[in-house]
């Protein structure tokens, strides 16, 4: 009897500590791929990510930054489940425009976001 109660915690204890290792958080990830007007990617795209408007405008308190690679894609993972303000650009291409705000990100999710980049026009 005392052996079928161990063998019962046992199988019972296995399973619980299997069902929680195999259920382990994925971290809230923010993939973004940057492409030109022609759809293409755009590689060596310097992209900032910000966490406040003001910062985003005055370009200070950056809160992480990457580079994409050769296919258009930079990664960032271990995000807060919030807005993020970006900022890209390549060269003399920008993303302008009202778009430069992300939707809140979905915690323990990766999220995805294309960002289109253009010509930055100077007036003078």
């Amino acid at each position: 009897m005392n052996l079928l109660r161990i063998s019962y915690f046992l199988i019972t204890y296995f399973l619980i500590s299997h069902t929680s290792w195999t259920k382990t958080q994925l971290p809230t990830t923010l993939k973004i791929q940057v492409i030109d007007a022609f759809e293409h990617p755009v590689s060596g795209a310097e992209v900032v990510l910000y966490t406040t408007e003001e910062n985003y405008r005055f370009q200070k308190n950056t809160f992480i930054k990457g580079e994409t690679d050769k296919k258009g894609r930079v990664t960032f993972r271990r995000l807060q489940p919030i807005p993020y303000f970006k900022d890209v650009q390549n060269e003399l291409k920008k993303n302008n425009g009202p778009v430069v705000l992300t939707e809140s990100l979905q915690k323990n999710k990766i999220n995805k976001v294309i960002v289109l980049i253009g010509k930055t026009i100077s007036l003078r």
